[in-house]
């Protein structure tokens, strides 16, 4: 009863007598004052499909609430759990380690063994990072390597990835699978230039023995949609990686960078590292192998990643997937022991959460990064997450991990032209069905209110969601 008074009573600040008599008539109403029913009705999304929960930051009165208890799919939005967690259990300056050993002999700059590289699950080892990973090897002595270039992925025991299961799209960046030796997230984007002489393609970063077999004609012409007219097919055949381009290109579209997964994360590694291995003047007869390092093999470089701080920023701003996974895994690894396990990391969330007496009855949480169908939360619960990070120790690092709206992230397009630039920091979430939003926002009279949305309808989409929710942060600005 309490609950839904409460929702009353925000929808009618002026007559709350007669919201009190009528709070057991049904659920509140929106807020009169939004066209938030006019576009739901619009787009024929029902209200029991959205859940909100709006709380003035530093209490857990709600001033709006809607369908709060219901467990529904929160998206990417979970990632706010796995971050959160992660700052408090871990520490802001966690850092990983990548390791590399030789197993044989080193002498006169010719290795006659393996390389091995030991991931420590590095969820932001990005290329430019790589190549200093490289040279600092090359500075250890070596330069010619006779073995195999040994992948040591024991950090991390993860399922047989298909990066097609969740929606048949296996190249999409964000279908990437965890692994402990994953290097820039596995993705290669293909930059299509048009020039005077017709166009160009290449990859960035390259790989070894990747080519571009480019089919591609210009079409002059308003550039309608830089996707349009031309197709991408992965042609490779055994170690050759090929990649074909057909159809016409719209010369007004200009410069065009498409990002891709084309290999597996222990392919791509391998690939990667050959790549800039040769760049820097070294050799390496063998090939790729995936094995755990021996007793007995040299460690000779341990390259720290960036802090923890940094890496939760990345995560929430662009909603990466792939680091999200990696760092549940490394929560599981850092409490429970090598191999980490999602298993283990849930149970350690799951830990944090009693332990913080912040009670989610309905969590379902399969991966931690939000690209599930089986995951669940109500609203209610993620609002009580939203108030413990106001209250913890990281506030500062959890909050700058935010997209701001208008500025950066995925909130950077939003809002824009209006008075909310910066003003609402925003973890936004999406999936076929599902549109979400959770954070926080400064009102125009200076008051921080916390707030979630949760909308699981057939009908929602990006572009009607964003409508929909950019509407109750506008009403929540100027209440």
């Amino acid at each position: 009863m309490t609950t839904r008074l409460t929702r009353v009573l925000v929808a009618c600040l002026v007559c709350p007598l007669t919201l009190l008599l009528n709070t057991f008539a049904g659920a509140a109403e929106l807020p009169p004052s939004t066209n938030l029913t006019e576009l739901l009705s619009k787009y024929e999304i029902p209200r029991s499909a959205v859940s909100i929960d709006i709380r003035e930051v530093g209490t857990q009165t709600p001033i709006l609430t809607l369908n709060r208890n219901v467990p529904r799919n929160p998206a990417s939005v979970i990632k706010l759990l796995t971050t959160l967690s992660s700052l408090e259990l871990l520490g802001p300056a966690y850092t990983w380690g990548t390791k590399y050993l030789f197993s044989g002999s080193l002498s006169k700059g010719t290795l006659e063994g393996d390389l091995i590289m030991q991931g420590g699950g590095d969820p932001f080892l990005t290329v430019d990072r790589f190549w200093r990973h490289v040279h600092s090897i090359r500075q250890r002595g070596i330069q010619h390597i006779n073995g195999d270039f040994v992948i040591d992925n024991s950090a991390f025991e993860v399922e047989a990835h298909n990066p097609g299961a969740f929606d048949g799209k296996a190249t999409r960046l964000y279908n990437v699978g965890a692994s402990a030796s994953l290097v820039n997230f596995s993705a290669t984007h293909f930059v299509i230039r048009p020039t005077d002489r017709g166009i160009t393609i290449f990859a960035d970063p390259p790989l070894s023995n990747l080519s571009i077999e480019n089919n591609l004609t210009l079409r002059n012409g308003k550039c309608t949609n830089p996707q349009a007219g031309w197709s991408f097919e992965n042609i490779s055949k055994g170690d050759k990686l090929v990649i074909r381009f057909n159809g016409k290109y719209q010369t007004r579209c200009g410069q065009y960078s498409l990002g891709r997964n084309i290999v597996t994360n222990d392919q791509y590694t391998y690939r990667l590292f050959k790549h800039l291995w040769l760049a820097s003047g070294g050799t390496l007869k063998g090939s790729a192998r995936i094995d755990v390092a021996t007793e007995n093999a040299i460690a000779i470089v341990n390259q720290p990643s960036e802090p923890l701080s940094a890496i939760v920023t990345s995560i929430n701003k662009f909603s990466n997937n792939v680091m999200a996974r990696q760092l549940l895994l490394t929560i599981g690894s850092h409490f429970y022991g090598a191999p980490g396990t999602v298993e283990a990391g849930v149970i350690a969330i799951q830990s944090w959460l009693d332990h913080n007496g912040i009670s989610m009855p309905n969590l379902v949480l399969e991966n931690g990064s939000g690209l599930s169908r089986k995951t669940r939360v109500s609203a209610k619960e993620l609002a009580d997450l939203l108030d413990h990070g106001w209250r913890s120790n990281y506030r500062p690092e959890f909050l700058s991990s935010l997209s701001l709206s208008a500025l950066d992230g995925t909130m950077r397009n939003r809002l824009k032209e209006t008075p909310m630039l910066g003003r609402a920091r925003i973890k936004t979430g999406l999936v076929n069905g599902v549109r979400s939003m959770a954070g926080y926002l400064h009102s125009k009279k200076g008051i921080h209110y916390s707030v979630v949305m949760m909308i699981d309808s057939k009908k929602v989409n990006y572009w009607n969601g964003n409508q929909i929710q950019d509407a109750l942060l506008s009403w929540l600005y100027y209440r």
